[in-house]
């Protein structure tokens, strides 16, 4: 139990610093996956490169390192549930289990053959987090879209919270924005705050 409290404890902090290291780069003036040439190929005058750079890498190294404690942190609440569901005699679990993040949105509709239902997007899922935003950064719903239009055609776990046999799941789904899909956007669903 308090190890998956640490994992949890570790992961907002990493999430402060992914955060911190972000505006950082937008104080540069530039986005994680701007060019640092101009048009003719020649390095930009108005950007510090040996800075943006090296903010970058540390994004990149903070950013797989989040992947990797999100799977520790997985793995060490299917360890905790497991042994939870084992003492059910012997052990409240509402008082055992950790505190986790709300949903900040829900998922309004879903188009078919969309990138959101490729990914398993469902009307009606709570969505709990979107790559890095959640319930306590999502600006009303604007970071969600600055972490889409930043991921065009790369993969963004979000993880939605629905009720499946009338048991509240949740589930980590891949979701990868592209516009060659075929309607509107690059999502296919709408997404609306709760």
């Amino acid at each position: 139990m308090e190890h998956a409290q640490d994992l949890l404890k570790q992961k907002d902090a990493l999430e402060n610093e992914i955060r911190e290291l972000e505006l950082d780069l937008r104080s540069h003036g530039v986005t994680k996956t701007e060019a640092l040439v101009d048009s003719e190929g020649f390095p930009r005058s108005d950007v510090d490169i040996g800075t943006v750079r090296e903010i970058r890498r540390s994004l990149v190294y903070k950013q797989n390192d989040l992947k990797e404690l999100m799977r520790q942190i997985e793995h060490s609440l299917a360890v905790l549930h497991k042994d939870a569901s084992q003492d059910k005699g012997e052990m409240d679990l509402k008082a055992e289990t950790p505190t986790l993040q709300r949903p900040f949105a829900r998922v309004g509709k879903v188009a078919l053959n969309s990138p959101a239902s490729d990914a398993g997007l469902a009307v009606g899922d709570m969505i709990v987090t979107y790559g890095l935003v959640n319930e306590r950064n999502h600006d009303n719903l604007r970071q969600l879209v600055t972490e889409t239009a930043e991921n065009v055609l790369k993969p963004i776990e979000v993880l939605v919270s629905r009720v499946i046999n009338g048991q509240p799941q949740t589930k980590t789904l891949v979701l990868t924005p592209r516009r060659d899909w075929g309607g509107d956007g690059v999502l296919g669903c709408y997404i609306v705050p709760l």
